[in-house]
Order: structure tokens, then C-alpha cells, then sequence
């Protein structure tokens, strides 16, 4: 038979075997059971566990999960990068790098899925037919040793259809809104056209759709004291951020932030931040340069930070954290329970209430490196009569705030922290539990003889045309 029968005849059938069929696997029966109960987590795979399809044209790969004896596909997306350690390749916005992407599934590149979407285990013989290339990944939770499935595929040619199922994350622009399953935000766009990363609107998502507004504004004020002088204080209105670069898909999209205190013509204490955004989750690693230690020049720099919340839940609004487990009723009266605000530095602070259907929780996760150099304090401020412009709302309600000390950091980069924010919608009290999983117990993933972490901490070593 010639080269070219064969090959009609291996596409016939594979046209005859989906239409009969779909994607089923004729009767193949599981050969272990996903067991696994992680869903928050959106698994990051380095490209290179799965060996067998590196180099494959992005265009032909799909992901599947076994389920009732048939494979599924299933969201998922691979975000390329530059090269090992490299940056993100971010493919719209003002300043895109999308020049830099070969369209290929490099040992560099990230896969992403979501770990509830894994299923069962079945053997290679069952595997789909048509496929060119393909990997087994076994995702592991450390905490259970609960399993979960999925399988990378390649196709040459006859690529069967991708999940229709809508995307975990939509992201706007043009109107700076983001929607995952279980929260809305939208960012102010300033009068001058910058797409900030400071939100004016934040809402839960439950089954009656969009919730109400439950948020004044996110609250970044730092105070530079220099001996001799008057102390400097910003706040978020003169810590200027647009939008620079992004990237959506199934599975999360990337802004990338770039941060600076304008003075005159220059642009001063630049930072660039990329804000990462999930089903349920929003993940922002933040790189600091410190130019000097201000403690050596007589001077010291506190950054204030928090979320004011606004009057729109009062009726049943709580806070609460891990070091004030019984929490607060939020009605912005401060009372001797408030006052007695149990300053230890916590691992997850929440507000939750009926009206806004289910809860909104932060953590800060600061670098153990650092944590012996900085000083840290907490404290609850709810009072309908403080003063603490700019806000949209007066007064300060539920506004728990952290003081980050970094006087006495010395000079340097550094992975400083990741800051987190959950929609939980419904909220029952006990699940932050699972949500902080999601950073403290990091998944297992396999492939073959390889295993890397999930890789929900990666940053990336930003390319020349983002430092400048």
C-alpha cells in the first residue's frame, strides 16, 4: 500500500471513528480512579515534563480528561516564554512582545489547566485514536496523595474540536473589566488614559449573577521620613500604573502593571508588576529594587496597605483573620473588640456577608528572606467618621490595615511577597482552608519520570523592552 492510501486511509477512518464514536475510547475501563478534591487550583506545568510533545505547533495540541469511560476535552492554555527564565510572552496591549513566540510547545513554555478538571487514569492502548505525540500528567496533592489525570495530545492532521466550554476568565481593556467564576472587577481608567490597577468596582459572582459594589478602594500609602524634613506621603492617585502589556486565555490572563511616582517629566520608583487572574483567584508577585537601605541615610519608608470597604453589605458584613479567628461585625463603629485588634500578622484576612454573596479574603505571603528585616504590624480601623482621603466613600470601614516597614532592607531586588485575593462564592466559614492550600501545599505534577511543583510562584526575568 502506498504512502499516500495509507494516508487517506488513516484519515477516513479517524473521521469515521469520531463521528460513530466521538471521543470515545471504544469501552477502555479506568485503570485507577481520580480521587483528587483540589478546585481552586489552576495547575502551571513546566513544558518540559511532557517530553514526548515538545516542539509540537501550538495549533495541534488538546487536552483531554478520562471521564465514564470516554476523554473530554478540557480547558487549558500554554503561555509561552523566552526562553528558560525568560519573560512571558504577552501577545496584546500597548507594548506586546508576541514577535519573540515560534508558535511551539518549548521545555520552557507553561501549561495550564485547572486540577478539578483532571480525571481518571487509563492505559496507553486506550488512548485516543489519530494522535501524533502525547503525555500522561498525574496531578498529586502532597497534603492526601489524591490523584487526578490528564493527557496532552499532539494532531498532525484531523484535530478534533477544543472544549466549548466558556473561558474561566474574561478580561476587557477597553472598559479595564475582569470576571472570573466567582468575582467581577473593573479599574479606574484615569482621565488621561491610564489603565490603572487600582479597582473601583469589586463583586462577588454567585448563582443571581453580579453582586453590589462592597468596595471603596484598594489603599496603598507610603511615608517617606528623612531627618530634617517633613514627611512625604503618597498614596495610590500619585502611585500612577497603566497597563503595558497582556495576555488572555481559557485558563488566566496576565496585566502587566507598570507602577512609578511621576515628578515633573520622569518617572520615579518604577516598578513592573504582573497581575495574574484566575477562576477564583488573583495572584500578584511583586519584585521590589531597593537603590538604598533608607535606615543608613537616617531615614525610614512605611507602606500602608489594605482594602476600605463601603456601606453597600452592612446589614451582615464580618471580618475577620487567622490571628481574630471570632471576627467583627463591620458597621463603621469602632467598639473595645475592635480596639483590642489581636496585631499579630496573619496568613488570611476575609470579609463576608449575605448581601455580598459570599466572601472576599486576602493574604499576604511575605519572603521568608525578608521577614527578619522587616517590621510588620496590623491593626482594624472601623469608624464612619475617619478621615482618610482620597476615597470615594468618607469614613473607614472594615479597613484592616498592614504596615510593612522596610527601613532597614538593604540594597537589592527582591522577591518581596505575593499578594492574593479569593472570591468565595457561597462561603462557608472553614473554607479559607482550602484556598490557602492552593499557595501552602503546592501540587505535585508527573510526567513520564519527571515531577516539578506546580508553578504558581513563578516570575519571570522581565525582557529589555519592559525595563526601560
Amino acid at each position: 500500500m502506498s504512502s499516500l492510501i495509507k494516508r487517506f486511509f488513516v484519515f477516513f477512518s479517524s473521521l469515521f471513528l469520531i463521528a460513530v464514536f466521538g471521543t470515545n475510547s471504544f469501552g477502555a475501563e479506568a485503570i485507577a480512579k481520580k480521587n483528587l478534591k483540589r478546585s481552586v487550583d489552576p495547575v502551571i506545568m513546566d513544558g518540559k515534563l511532557a517530553s514526548e510533545v515538545i516542539g509540537s505547533p501550538l495549533d495541534g495540541l488538546h487536552l483531554f480528561s478520562f471521564h465514564d469511560g470516554k476523554f473530554e476535552p478540557i480547558r487549558f492554555q500554554v503561555d509561552e516564554m523566552t526562553g528558560e527564565n525568560g519573560d512571558w510572552i504577552l501577545n496584546a496591549g500597548p507594548i506586546p512582545n508576541n514577535d519573540l513566540s515560534n508558535g511551539k510547545f518549548d521545555s520552557w513554555d507553561k501549561l495550564l489547566f485547572m486540577a478539578e478538571d483532571t480525571g481518571d487514569r487509563v492505559s496507553k492502548e486506550a488512548w485516543l485514536p489519530g494522535y501524533t505525540r502525547g503525555s500522561e500528567i498525574e496531578v498529586d496533592d502532597p497534603l492526601t496523595g489524591e490523584k487526578g489525570w490528564c493527557y496532552l495530545f499532539y494532531f498532525s492532521s484531523n484535530s478534533p474540536p477544543l472544549s466549548n466550554l466558556p473561558d474561566y476568565v474574561k478580561y476587557d481593556y477597553k472598559t479595564e473589566s475582569i470576571e472570573g467564576d466567582s468575582y467581577y472587577y473593573q479599574y479606574i481608567i484615569t482621565k488621561n488614559g491610564l489603565h490603572s490597577t487600582y479597582y473601583k468596582v469589586m463583586s462577588l459572582k454567585g448563582k443571581n449573577g453580579i453582586g453590589k459594589n462592597f468596595v471603596d478602594r484598594l489603599k496603598v500609602r507610603p511615608t517617606l521620613k528623612i531627618i530634617g524634613a517633613l514627611p512625604i506621603h503618597f498614596d495610590e492617585e500619585n502611585l500612577k500604573s497603566n497597563v503595558i502589556a497582556y495576555k488572555t486565555g481559557p485558563v488566566r490572563a496576565i496585566r502587566r502593571v507598570e507602577q512609578y511616582v511621576q515628578i515633573a517629566w520622569m518617572k520615579s520608583l518604577r516598578a513592573v508588576v504582573d497581575v495574574m487572574y484566575y477562576a477564583d483567584v488573583v495572584t500578584v508577585p511583586m519584585m521590589v529594587t531597593i537603590p538604598l537601605r533608607p535606615s543608613a541615610l537616617g531615614s525610614s519608608l512605611v507602606v500602608r496597605f489594605g482594602t476600605d470597604y463601603n456601606p453597600n453589605a452592612f446589614s451582615d458584613m464580618y471580618a475577620y483573620n487567622s490571628s481574630n479567628p471570632k471576627g467583627f461585625l463591620i458597621n463603621g463603629k469602632m467598639d473595645e473588640a475592635k480596639k483590642n485588634f489581636n496585631p499579630e500578622f496573619d496568613s488570611w484576612r476575609l470579609v463576608r456577608g449575605e448581601q455580598m454573596g459570599g466572601a472576599f479574603m486576602t493574604r499576604t505571603i511575605i519572603n521568608p528572606k525578608l521577614r527578619n528585616l522587616l517590621k510588620l504590624k496590623m491593626g482594624l480601623i472601623d469608624d464612619n467618621t475617619r478621615k482618610d482621603p482620597p476615597e470615594n466613600y468618607p469614613g473607614l470601614y472594615g479597613f484592616m490595615w498592614q504596615d510593612w516597614d522596610i527601613s532597614d532592607v538593604p540594597k537589592g531586588k527582591y522577591c518581596f511577597c505575593f499578594l492574593e485575593f479569593y472570591g468565595i462564592s457561597p462561603y462557608r466559614q472553614g473554607d479559607e482552608i482550602s484556598y490557602c492550600n492552593y499557595m501552602d501545599h503546592l501540587l505535585k505534577i508527573r510526567s513520564g519520570n519527571q515531577e516539578c511543583i506546580n508553578r504558581a510562584t513563578l516570575l519571570p526575568e522581565l525582557g529589555d523592552r519592559y525595563k526601560k
